[in-house]
């Protein structure tokens, strides 16, 4: 006798709470330049982040936002959770393909 496997519901997909991550992180930031209410973050002058954030990268290229600490987080969160995400639902879509 044959069982079917359950499948689990589209949003309990790790990948879809991946990707919910960073556009409520993306959220929050718009939310913070519209308004102007930001965080207190501490000066990073001369230490290693304040390098990363005052590189020809982040002033030249990667100028999402105005404020250079967001522009920051919103490069971790990328690299944490979007690009994971992209590549489970990849799996999930060649998955569900060969099925």
């Amino acid at each position: 006798m044959v069982t079917k496997q359950k499948s689990r519901p589209f949003w309990r997909e790790s990948w879809v709470s991946s990707i919910g991550v960073f556009i409520l992180s993306q959220l929050i930031f718009i939310t913070f330049e519209a308004t102007g209410w930001m965080p207190n973050y501490r000066d990073m002058d001369g230490k290693l982040l304040g390098n990363i954030v005052e590189s020809s990268f982040f002033k030249e290229w990667f100028t999402y936002y105005e404020t250079p600490h967001l522009n920051l987080l919103t490069l971790f969160f990328g690299i944490a959770f979007l690009i994971p995400g992209i590549i489970g639902a990849i799996r999930s879509i060649i998955r569900k393909q060969k099925d």
